[in-house]
């Protein structure tokens, strides 16, 4: 009797023992937080078109920022339709650590502030510099997505998606290089060296009476 209860005494810590062994952390990959980082970006500048309301960057800008809002709409949307038939799993857990997470919050809006409050040049830089920014990001996820195993089956239409953040921000380089954020000619101030002409000393005009 008592080597049949030492016997399963022994049966139970060894279960115990296997139960507790520290489980080998999640590989690089293996979790689908990509798709969460990339719906992140575009389900936020599909909304960007809507500074326009209330600030005017020109027309060749205004024209890009429209483009940017409606590809990431498109972007958001296909996302939202892989969530909902469970082709990908994740659109929320970003997986970031709080002071990422803090720091990003930080970033828009200080970014927010400035394309608020800047005016003329200084709004156009910071909205080309900004839009760059996110489709340099947007890009580079969709190629990370892309080659790890839960993007994988997704790499068609995410390789697609690389293609068109990388014409849209070939687009804004050529903004740049087109001077869309140097400051617009100012009107020329009239030159104050010249006295106004005195007409009554002009051809044809009737001078004081010379005596």
């Amino acid at each position: 009797m008592k080597s049949a209860f030492f016997l399963s005494v022994l049966a139970a810590l060894l279960v115990l023992s296997g139960c507790c062994k520290k489980q080998p952390a999640t590989l690089p990959g293996q979790t689908p937080e990509g798709f969460a980082l990339l719906y992140d970006v575009t389900s936020q500048e599909q909304d960007v078109d809507k500074l326009l309301w209330i600030k005017e960057p020109g027309p060749k800008i205004s024209a890009w920022v429209k483009d940017i809002a409606t590809f990431n709409k498109k972007v958001s949307v296909q996302l939202e339709a892989w969530k909902k038939d469970g082709t990908i799993e994740n659109l929320e857990n970003l997986s970031l650590p709080p002071a990422e997470m803090e720091a990003r919050a930080r970033a828009a809006a200080e970014t927010t502030g400035d394309l608020l409050f800047d005016t003329d040049a200084d709004l156009r830089l910071v909205m080309i510099y900004s839009q760059l920014q996110s489709l340099g990001y947007c890009s580079d996820l969709c190629y990370a997505i892309a080659r790890l195993p839960y993007g994988e089956p997704l790499a068609d239409t995410l390789n697609e998606w690389v293609d068109d953040y990388n014409k849209l921000k070939s687009t804004g380089m050529e903004l740049i290089k087109q001077g869309e954020v140097a400051p617009a000619p100012a009107t020329p101030a009239p030159d104050s060296s010249k006295t106004p002409t005195d007409k009554s000393n002009t051809a044809g005009g009737h001078g004081p009476s010379q005596n």
